[in-house]
């Protein structure tokens, strides 16, 4: 594939896991498209804990680690790994599992706009095997008109091969890809980069002290710029890998990012002319956050707030114009009202970057299915949601969303 390569899309359609975690017994196949086969844009994953919602966000951020950098083509040119694995995933690396997420591509090749399907597949399967397949038929049901698949799989001997090998659109892609890697993202609601990203939220989005030995400097955070896969886990008080440390790079760098940085924290988590994030201080260098009058430091803040400050900062400094947001449990240590606002700032979210950005969040909390209301129309909004659960439990969710398509197709004949 050569030319002038653009992408204008980068949204997922569907997912099938099999033989992962509590996914044992039977195909598990996730449909994160609405009533007009469009993929959503804003979706819910909802049960109980166990059930296999971290689970899903894992294999997403997994299977989009395959793509583009050094490492990847270096995998993709090896027939083993010897002690390495290619995911750090157990159930694809050494178990029995296998799983395909399958995305949609719109994209413009020399001005030409075209639209792919582009299946990710991985764990122990056959390089012709497919968890879903795409014929003319199913393409046309989502626009495309070309299929694409790529993936590591491996034998019950532990060999492994590569699915799509000889690809040249899907080479093509990935060439693209690997060049991007480090480039300037801009982030912060302001990117310019179409390249796709992943962003992957655990459910542990503490904001611990810095460790008093750790020295500071001004350093680029770890996983600076752009990458295909950025994952945000469990904060182990390192200076690098701070907020604070983010904040004044930021600064340093003098690019317009770091203001951007502060309206956007400002705005999206407090909106409060009593309580802001000031900027930073020289000595020592962290963030100052007011409130009514009084500094603190940002571990200093509510654990919900804490939480929120994590989402917002790490998702601004790393999103492009293609970024699918996978979040665990945003509920953990909110208050109910502010489950609501949260929502309602991921709906306001995905409104002002439609079509660019996914948010996909997984949760528990049934306030946050009812205040989704599958059943109203949004501007710039495609929700969708599923129910991981028994299948009395799941025909519930069904009804929920038939009953929302039913009431999407009558407005719009109306």
């Amino acid at each position: 594939m050569i030319g002038h390569f653009l992408i204008h899309e980068f949204t997922p359609l569907w997912l099938n896991i099999d033989r992962i975690g509590p996914f044992q017994s039977r195909l598990e196949s996730i449909d994160f498209t609405d009533a007009n086969d469009e993929s959503c844009n804003l979706y819910l994953f909802l049960s109980k804990n166990g059930h296999g919602k971290t689970t899903a966000l894992e294999l997403m951020a997994a299977l989009m680690g395959m793509l583009s950098h050094d490492d990847a083509k270096a995998m993709a040119q090896a027939n083993g790994y010897g002690s390495r694995t290619p995911f750090g995933y157990e159930a694809l690396d050494r178990g029995p599992g296998r799983a395909q997420w399958d995305i949609r591509v719109r994209y413009s090749l020399d001005g030409d706009e075209r639209v792919a399907v582009l299946s990710l597949i991985a764990g122990q399967i056959g390089t012709e095997v497919s968890l879903r397949f795409w014929d003319d038929g199913t393409l046309l049901t989502v626009g495309a008109c070309e299929w694409h698949r790529f993936g590591f799989c491996r034998n019950e001997a532990n060999s492994w091969a590569i699915i799509g090998r000889q690809d040249e659109w899907f080479e093509g892609l990935n060439d693209r890809l690997a060049d991007a890697f480090n480039e300037s993202v801009g982030g912060f609601e302001d990117s310019t980069l179409v390249w796709p990203t992943v962003i992957y939220f655990s459910a542990y989005r503490n904001v611990v002290p810095i460790q008093s030995s750790e020295e500071r400097a001004v350093v680029a955070p770890r996983d600076w710029n752009y990458r295909p896969v950025h994952a945000f886990r469990t904060e182990g008080g390192h200076w690098r890998d701070s907020l604070d440390n983010l904040l004044v790079w930021l600064k340093w760098l003098d690019d317009g990012r770091y203001e951007r940085a502060l309206e956007l924290v400002n705005k999206r988590v407090f909106d409060d002319p009593a309580k802001f994030v000031k900027g930073v201080r020289k000595e020592p260098p962290e963030a100052i956050v007011v409130n009514s009058d009084n500094l603190h430091r940002f571990d200093a803040l509510s654990s919900g707030e804490k939480s929120l400050v994590q989402l917002f900062l790490r998702l601004g400094a790393h999103m492009t114009r293609n970024t699918i947001l996978l979040i665990d449990e945003p509920e953990a240590h909110l208050h109910e009202n502010w489950k609501y606002r949260l929502l309602y700032q991921f709906k306001k979210f995905a409104q002002d970057h439609f079509p660019g950005q996914t948010i996909i969040v997984a949760t528990h909390s049934q306030e946050m299915m009812t205040a989704l209301a599958l059943e109203l129309q949004e501007e710039n909004l495609r929700k969708g949601g599923h129910l991981f659960e028994t299948e009395e439990e799941e025909a519930k969710v069904f009804q929920i969303q038939e009953d929302a398509k039913k009431h999407y197709v009558k407005s719009e004949e109306e």
